[in-house]
């Protein structure tokens, strides 16, 4: 039964970076003209480092690598009208107003791709950025884009998610007058919604940091009653940070505190599980699943925060919502499964098996939250 935290623990330490997601998160701007559609992407040094081979200290060639970096943002940006494939091309690159880590310093890169014929009704976004890289062995980079988009002669602005390898259809505004376009916005309102409860799903599923925290916290929970209280503790704080921080900057944190102090939360946890098994049935549990929880939730997907500022409010409150509610669903889905066995074993081994699982699962887990501390508080030195 300690299959699962050493699957999790072989799986963590094989990443090849601190960060705890392999996912990354951009913004991304769509205006529809009647003669092209213009797109403005923003990219990450860190994607720039990834895609081009620069090492983190190699400030000499970043110059190069980001001139080089355009032509491979045209090529993994696809876009259609009625089928038809559009041909872009870089119009502009603007380097970063300031340098920060690489995952929070964004260079933009401006693309065109005209069109031909009356405007169309919509437009099919296709990308792949990073797809080709690994960010552990058999889970590749993942890039989404928080997107915006309005037509030229309206102020009225929609958004959208664009996630990796899945085609979207975004609607261009043009089948319906300027003063009628908030149909559209209400028609993506359920599309923005589903696709934020997938990417919030993800969120937990591909987060290795979110996956050791909540197996500590269940693997100390005798009753389900228990396991549904913590569980749901940490889940409103990781949601709460999060939402705040989206509305009001001063809720942010740098990822030089969030990241190591996230990675010593796993371990406190789990060394909790063994050194103090009491305290894990004990209320002092909820404060720190709801302490812990808001700490994690400001280390949100990569970039989430920054990619969602000054969306419209609408559209930002459909977004929280869906992630939010995607974040719970995913962590059902880690946690029934194992408290259910853990639940089946106790019920038929008793003593002999609650204990050594709840041992060795613990000892397991702060083994690679010790990990992840180490090369978090690195990498960070690094690039301070």
């Amino acid at each position: 039964m300690c299959s699962l935290p050493a699957a999790l623990l072989a799986f963590f330490l094989l990443a090849s970076s601190a960060a705890a997601h392999p996912l990354l998160q951009d913004a991304m701007w769509v205006q529809f003209e009647p003669k092209r559609v213009r797109v403005a992407v923003n990219v990450s040094l860190k994607e720039i480092q990834i895609a081009q081979g620069l090492s983190a200290d190699d400030s000499a060639g970043l110059d190069a690598a980001a001139e080089k970096h355009g032509a491979y943002v045209a090529g993994h940006l696809d876009l259609k009208a009625g089928g038809q494939p559009l041909t872009g091309q870089v119009t502009k690159r603007t380097p970063p107003p300031e340098a920060s880590t690489p995952e929070k310093t964004f260079y933009q890169y401006e693309l065109a791709y005209p069109l031909t014929g009356p405007p169309p009704t919509q437009i099919t976004f296709f990308q792949e950025m990073l797809r080709e890289f690994p960010y552990a062995i058999g889970t590749p980079w993942e890039v989404s884009y928080v997107v915006r988009m309005k037509r030229s002669d309206s102020s009225e602005v929609t958004t959208g998610l664009l996630r990796a390898q899945q085609p979207t259809a975004f609607p261009s505004g043009w089948e319906t007058p300027p003063a009628q376009t908030s149909t559209v916005e209400k028609r993506g309102g359920w599309r923005t919604f589903r696709d934020y409860l997938v990417q919030g799903v993800m969120h937990i599923l591909t987060g290795y940091d979110h996956l050791l925290f909540v197996s500590a916290l269940v693997l100390a929970t005798l009753s389900f009653w228990e396991m549904v209280k913590v569980i749901a503790a940490f889940t409103l704080a990781h949601t709460l940070t999060p939402t705040l921080a989206v509305f009001m900057a001063a809720f942010r944190l740098p990822a030089w505190v969030v990241e190591p102090v996230i990675a010593a939360s796993i371990v406190f946890v789990a060394v909790e599980n063994i050194v103090w098994p009491g305290r894990a049935q004990a209320r002092l549990r909820l404060g720190v699943a709801f302490g812990f929880g808001l700490i994690h939730g400001l280390g949100f997907a990569g970039g989430l925060l920054e990619a969602m500022a000054g969306l419209p409010a609408r559209g930002t409150w459909i977004a929280l919502t869906g992630f939010s509610t995607g974040v719970e669903l995913g962590h059902l889905t880690v946690v029934l499964p194992l408290f259910g066995l853990l639940a089946l074993g106790r019920n038929t081994r008793r003593e002999g098996f609650a204990r050594p699982v709840v041992r060795y699962g613990s000892a397991l887990i702060s083994v690679a939250g010790a990990y992840y501390l180490f090369v978090s508080v690195h990498q960070q030195f690094l690039t301070h």
